[in-house]
């Protein structure tokens, strides 16, 4: 899988206001991009459903600073997460996180 995909995806989809998330690989990039600006009681090994209950307890708190803020939160409201979970998950929720791509673990061998 091309981690950046879901990323670019995500990023224009809050320039553009329009679209919805597709699936859990973008939704846990979206997940650690919230989780970068307000406390998400989660991280990257959280399962979907929890993850999306985590996410919706923080956005009862949050408040936005900008237009695409309120555009993050509004696609992490309409997302229902499958139950999909892998090393990709994982890797763009600390890619949301931190604002960068996490090294590959095979690559730190």
């Amino acid at each position: 899988m091309v981690r950046m995909l879901p990323v670019e995806s995500v990023e224009r989809k809050l320039d553009m206001k329009a679209s919805v998330l597709v699936g859990n690989y973008e939704f846990y990039y979206a997940a650690g991009k919230l989780a970068a600006l307000t406390e998400v009681e989660a991280g990257e090994e959280t399962p979907p459903d929890e993850l999306k209950a985590a996410v919706s307890e923080a956005l009862e708190y949050f408040e936005t600073a900008d237009e695409r803020q309120a555009y993050l939160i509004r696609l992490l409201e309409r997302y229902r997460p499958n139950e999909l979970q892998d090393e990709d998950t994982r890797a763009l929720f600390l890619w949301g996180l931190t604002g960068r791509e996490p090294l590959d673990e095979r690559e730190e061998r």
